[in-house]
């Protein structure tokens, strides 16, 4: 198979995994905020930043290392599997322990027994964490479908019905657990890989050298994305922060989402494109073209109809969280784009300028984060990262251009149609909804979706030849594939 069916296969295979591994956490979500209360999501992010925290620092970046690595791969699988268990049971006691003192900060001991269980997460899935590099290293995605969907199918349901048994922040906390066994089991059955005993030093300084940089960068992005977190929630409480935590799911969850699909393919790629300059650059843009196709409709739908979705699904409960979904959007957006721009350093050998990024990125949040919670709450959050997330686009791209050899004019041809587009479609679509129905509704809100998209396809694929021909290529092997499959 060659290189780039081979990446086309792997979008496909990731593709098909996290569409339905996230629609189906979506709609799990859908029907949680239905069943609990603000502070149930607000005391899990808590517990979810706390563990999150020491998952950056479990593995020093050795996944990464591993993925960039071309020799001794086998011996460097076993380093990055023993460091990654030894560092898992550290990191399992500290948040065990440490529980204590992160309900003293937040000033709410139900986050104590919370962060207490849910450290055992660390433990559970250390064992599969180098079965899934592996996989992405070879672009076998494929065989990722199955760990990635059947446990996020395992923890939506025993959520769902712990949450209808009155369970509150303890369905989302059994839901993790079911959904961290089922990984690590499901991935060890498709993945040959079994650990040896042995540690090679020399190998493990290597990738250190290499990883280090990343983890920096990590724990600074880390801080960037959840210090407003640890904001709103020591400041104004759990219920804000659960109002707040969920506008940040719901309007950054398709656009983000996408762009994770990508990524996964593209950072193992671009690391063996290193070499061949033009062939990176037709790539990325060829990359940052299809996941903007998907991610910027989708954030300009959000924008338009956040508030009809939020009259759907309960105004009384979450009625505080319209402005910060639209104002998030924004921020899910840029981060669409930006995040494959961090693909470009790792795979050019330049992860250091994502601890650059990262430094300034945290200083202005430090600077401006405390004011903007305390006068303005949650929305002044979202408008805060909104602002940092579209000057942190302009830096990124900047910097991109030095690696590729590029321009912020190759950008504006490929983005200012969809953004127009996108803006037409989502605008007809909520006139006619409003024309139509009056009052959003369920239905209202199925018609305006399939109104926006439609339309949006149609001028994309309109003013787009290689796109129409690569949807008639498309449309003629499935059909193929079918007449195959009637005459076999």
């Amino acid at each position: 198979m060659s290189f780039d069916r081979k990446i086309a296969s792997g979008i496909f295979w990731v593709f098909i995994s996290t569409m339905a591994s996230r629609v189906l956490s979506f709609l799990s979500k859908i029907i949680l905020l239905k069943l609990l209360i603000p502070a149930d999501f607000g005391i899990a992010q808590t517990a979810f930043l706390a563990l999150e925290s020491l998952q950056l620092l479990r593995e020093f970046g050795f996944s990464s290392a591993l993925i960039y690595r071309k020799q001794d791969i086998a011996e460097a699988s076993d380093v990055t599997f023993w460091i990654t268990n030894l560092t898992s049971v550290i990191y399992a006691a500290i948040a065990y322990f440490g529980a204590p003192f992160i309900a003293v900060f937040f000033k709410d001991p139900r986050i104590t027994p919370v962060v207490q269980v849910l450290a055992f997460t660390l433990l559970i899935r250390s064992p599969g964490t180098v079965h899934f590099v592996l996989l992405a290293k070879e672009l076998d995605f494929k065989r990722k479908v199955i760990p990635d969907v059947i446990p996020t199918v395992g923890y939506g349901a025993l959520a769902i019905i712990l949450g209808a048994l009155g369970y509150g922040v303890w369905a989302l906390v059994w839901g993790k657990i079911l959904e961290a066994v089922l990984g690590v089991i499901l991935v060890w059955l498709v993945v040959p890989y079994r650990p040896a005993f042995r540690f090679n030093t020399r190998i493990a300084r290597e990738m250190f050298n290499y990883g280090m940089h990343l983890v920096v960068s990590q724990i600074l992005i880390f801080a960037i994305t959840n210090v407003d977190d640890a904001f709103v929630g020591r400041v104004a409480g759990m219920a804000a922060l659960g109002v707040y935590g969920t506008a940040y799911l719901l309007s950054n969850l398709p656009a983000t989402q996408i762009t994770a699909l990508v990524n996964q393919v593209m950072f193992p790629a671009f690391a063996r494109m290193q070499d061949d300059l033009p062939y990176f650059r037709l790539t990325f843009f060829r990359t940052v073209r299809y996941v903007s196709l998907l991610s910027v409709p989708v954030a300009i739908l959000t924008m338009f109809f956040a508030a009809d979705f939020i009259h759907v699904l309960d105004p009384v409960k979450w009625g505080d969280a319209v402005l910060p979904i639209q104002l998030l959007a924004v921020y899910g957006l840029c981060r669409s784009v930006a995040a494959n721009m961090g693909n470009v350093f790792k795979g050019g050998g330049k992860p250091q300028w994502l601890t650059y990024i990262a430094i300034w990125r945290l200083a202005t949040m430090l600077i401006f984060l405390y004011p903007a919670v305390y006068y303005g709450g949650a929305v002044g959050v979202s408008a805060l990262s909104a602002i940092v997330a579209v000057v942190d686009w302009f830096i990124s791209a900047w910097l991109c251009n030095k690696v590729i050899g590029a321009s912020l004019r190759m950008y504006g041809r490929l983005l200012l149609p969809m953004l127009a587009f996108a803006i037409v479609s989502a605008a007809v679509a909520f006139g006619l909804r409003t024309l139509i129905f009056g009052e959003a509704t369920i239905i209202s809100l199925l018609f305006s979706g399939a109104v926006g998209v439609g339309l949006y396809a149609g001028l994309i694929l309109a003013t787009d030849a290689e796109l129409r021909a690569l949807l008639q290529q498309g449309i003629a092997e499935a059909l193929g594939l079918w007449r195959r499959w009637r005459t076999a």
